[in-house]
């Protein structure tokens, strides 16, 4: 066999066991994690239902509540004085909340008034024994002798239309007292009410009344915490009435319908194509000797183009190969522990021995870079002796530099964390780069900072502060990237602090200014 057939051969089988390779990952490691990604979206879908149809709720239960506690109903409830109901219970009040039936009853469940919208929400309609609704829509005797607030919710059908109703005690408005009654308030579960919950929640989905006579074993209960076992495009539930008799059928359309399949037509496309062209691909020259020599060409190239040093593999099959390839990198390695020692000396800053204004270029690049890809907040702060000049003029240039060694190590000592660089900006200039998690922990070490520098007590006879050598910072804090912040560099944060120490040394000095930029977020007007 020649060589170029059998390095296409050799291709072909690398291709193919790389397409094995890849479908068993597909089956089974990609294709679970999707199918646990989607249930567990179409899981939040159906509790997106459960919440948009509690809150649809929510304003019927509210309403039933504010108009039972109250003292003039409980009067109404004794006197029937009609005037109360010209003024309290209109009818524009009862449509404006888009309430289709209230009903007030006694304590026995007798009817004393009733408002509807329509024929079909008349007296005529509701339970021909109200004695079958005490204890589940109407208050039974222990609720009555307890003379507390309580309240029933839930769903009922009133002579084939399904209704969400609310019942609430009529007792005096401190929620205390005798009770006299109770208010009933009902709302249909109409087209325009699904509508609502559909677009309160985002999710489409459809209800459909059902026949109390027959039996649903097959769906479950939907106020129940929702489970997706087989994923599906559609799933359905059963919504029981306050009586456990099935009422309702919920059926809810998600939006991940089905996995995602590796067969695709642009799939098969690209495995043919890559087939055909590994077969027509010729090696030239046998793999032993154009493989090594292509090898330690484009290392060579690599360190031409880069100006870095890079090291050849050795792991070949003729031994003289591997020879000139091992000396090769033990030349590499010399090369290598020299030029990290000048690089080191090169990022040092030679009086103090602290990161100098390279090293903070490379840093802050990278800090920059880590924060734009959302990784934590970012900070920038500029310290400043404060009349340094007038320190060196009084004590010396000798005394200056022990001073700014001082307050460099003290500095150093302070920014210890993974993510914090304290360098020496020039003169008697630092600036400090803080990547961390919060805001309150890159004040603090500001603060901190200032502090310890007090706390040195160099001896200074020009200072305002107890003679002591101070410090001003200016810093400017970022909070986690937003696309607001585009057009923000590093270098424009170093800008920024260093306008806020200008603040602090017209201010006074010894002072701490800090900027803070946070993201606005746009309100929901209501």
């Amino acid at each position: 066999m020649k060589l170029n057939h059998f390095l296409n051969l050799l291709g072909l089988v690398i291709l193919l066991l790389s397409f094995f390779a890849a479908s068993v990952l597909y089956h089974f490691v990609y294709l679970p994690a999707i199918e646990t990604q989607i249930r567990s979206q179409q899981e939040k879908e159906l509790l997106a239902v459960q919440r948009g149809i509690k809150f649809a709720q929510k304003s019927l239960e509210t309403l039933c509540y504010d108009y039972a506690v109250w003292d003039e109903m409980v009067k109404f409830v004794e006197s029937r004085e009609p005037g109360f109901i010209e003024s309290n219970l209109s009818v524009n009040s009862f449509e404006a909340a888009d309430i289709d039936g209230a009903y007030l009853f006694d304590t026995q469940g007798k009817l004393l008034w009733q408002h509807f919208v329509k024929p079909d929400f008349s007296s005529h309609h509701l339970q021909k024994d109200n004695t079958a609704w005490i204890g589940q829509v109407l208050p039974d005797e222990n609720v009555v002798t307890k003379q507390l607030p309580s309240t029933r919710n839930g769903i009922i059908n009133l002579d084939g239309t399904v209704v969400y109703f609310s019942n609430a005690v009529v007792l005096p408005t401190d929620g205390s007292g005798r009770i006299v009654g109770s208010l009933l308030m009902i709302r249909e579960i109409s087209d325009s009410l699904i509508e609502q919950i559909r677009q309160l929640s985002l999710v489409n989905f459809d209800i459909e009344g059902l026949d109390p006579e027959q039996s649903y074993s097959g769906l479950t209960d939907f106020n129940s915490m929702p489970q997706i076992g087989a994923l599906a495009s559609k799933h359905e539930w059963l919504i029981n009435d306050v009586f456990g008799v099935p009422t309702l059928k919920i059926s809810v359309v998600h939006d991940e319908k089905i996995s995602p399949s590796i067969f695709t037509p642009e799939s098969i496309l690209l495995f043919i194509t890559l087939i055909i062209a590994s077969a027509c691909s010729v090696i030239p020259v046998s793999v032993m000797i154009l493989r090594p020599i292509r090898s330690a060409s484009l290392v060579l190239d690599k360190m031409a183009e880069r100006g870095v040093l890079y090291k050849m593999r050795t792991t070949w099959h003729i031994d003289e190969i591997v020879r000139l390839s091992s000396s090769f990198n033990l030349m590499v390695d010399k090369l290598e522990r020299h030029q990290n020692y000048l690089e080191s000396l090169s990022y040092k800053d030679p009086l103090t021995g602290i990161a100098n204004r390279r090293s903070l270029e490379v840093f802050a690049q990278r800090a920059f870079s880590q924060w734009k890809e959302g990784k934590g907040v970012i900070g920038f702060l500029m310290i400043d002796i404060d009349l340094f000049k007038e320190y060196n003029d009084s004590l010396g240039h000798q005394a200056g530099d022990q001073a700014i060694l001082s307050i460099a190590q003290t500095l150093l000592l302070e920014c210890r964390r993974r993510g914090e660089l304290v360098t020496r900006y020039g003169g008697e200039e630092f600036c400090v780069v803080i990547q961390g998690d919060n805001f309150a922990q890159m004040e603090l070490l500001s603060k901190r900072m200032l502090e310890k520098v007090r706390e040195l007590n160099i001896y200074h006879p020009k200072s305002c502060f107890d003679n002591r050598v101070t410090v001003s910072i200016g810093g400017v804090f970022y909070e986690r990237f937003h696309p607001s912040f585009s057009d923000v560099s590093w270098e424009t944060m170093i800008a920024q602090a260093d306008e806020q120490l200008y603040k602090a040394k017209l201010s006074g000095r010894n002072k701490l200014m800090l900027e803070y930029k946070r993201v606005e977020l746009l309100k929901l007007v209501e």
